[in-house]
């Protein structure tokens, strides 16, 4: 029922912003390269690829593909293959078709999938940018992430957490999982500034004469939605955090004998 949900959620979302006005947004507030939907930032861009270093011939797996805008922008950094995972039909193929316009289709490539189950395509590391706190349990997916990588594979993910004690909740399910956490960062503020752009070129965008209606409430529910989380941000009960993990490996410091 909740994945039934979210899907239709981003499917809805997804679909208003394919407008003009949509694309219209997203390229005025892309993250360096790609337009790319949500709150990631040139600072994630860059932290993904030094943290992770995919090389030309590497696989990746993206959790929470969307559109498509972070894998294009990550394959055409580092040369990676990347297979996207989504739950949302509307964002599958729309990523597909941008994959097709770029002509990397044969190298970036998307699916519906379980983000918690992804499938075994021999992918050495994953990334999941603002998608895993739409899964029920996260110790659960982080193992089942584990499970589809190579051994000693990393996962970068950025998330929301709802709660002031956000921090110490996320390192629990972390070490629930038994991964080692090489880094844990607040992000909150590149949070709120990313959302006040979104707003500021929602706004704008609102009231352009030219705005049809389908690309008007686009923009409404994007305002609506920054506000939202501008609200909860600065009452501290929402924070957004940027880790990674290394799965362990038999023989690793910790193991059980």
């Amino acid at each position: 029922m909740a994945a039934a949900v979210v899907r239709a959620y981003f499917d809805v979302s997804y679909g208003l912003l394919g407008s003009e006005a949509g694309r219209q947004l997203l390229r005025h507030a892309a993250a360096g390269g790609e337009p790319v939907h949500g709150y990631f930032t040139i600072d994630d861009r860059d932290q993904l690829v030094a943290v992770l270093d995919p090389q030309p011939g590497d696989r990746l797996l993206d959790l929470g593909s969307g559109p498509g805008g972070v894998a294009l922008e990550i394959h055409r950094r580092t040369g990676a293959a990347i297979l996207g995972i989504d739950l949302a039909p509307g964002a599958i193929a729309s990523a597909n078709q941008r994959a097709d316009g770029a002509g990397v289709s044969g190298a970036v490539t998307f699916t519906a999938g379980i983000l918690s189950r992804p499938p075994h395509v021999g992918a050495r590391a994953a990334y999941a940018i603002d998608s895993l706190m739409f899964l029920p349990d996260l110790t659960s997916a982080i193992c089942g992430i584990g499970e589809a990588l190579e051994p000693g594979g990393r996962l970068f993910a950025t998330l929301l957490v709802v709660g002031p004690s956000g921090r110490d909740r996320l390192l629990s399910s972390l070490r629930a999982a038994d991964v080692e956490v090489e880094r844990l960062e607040d992000v909150t503020v590149a949070l709120g500034t990313r959302s006040r752009l979104r707003a500021t070129r929602a706004t704008a965008l609102l009231g352009h004469r030219a705005t049809t209606l389908r690309g008007r409430l686009a923009m409404l529910l994007v305002v609506s939605e920054e506000g939202f989380i501008r609200t909860l941000v600065a009452r501290g009960w929402l924070s957004r955090w940027r880790f990674v993990i290394r799965y362990r490996v038999r023989g690793d410091p910790g193991d059980l004998p």
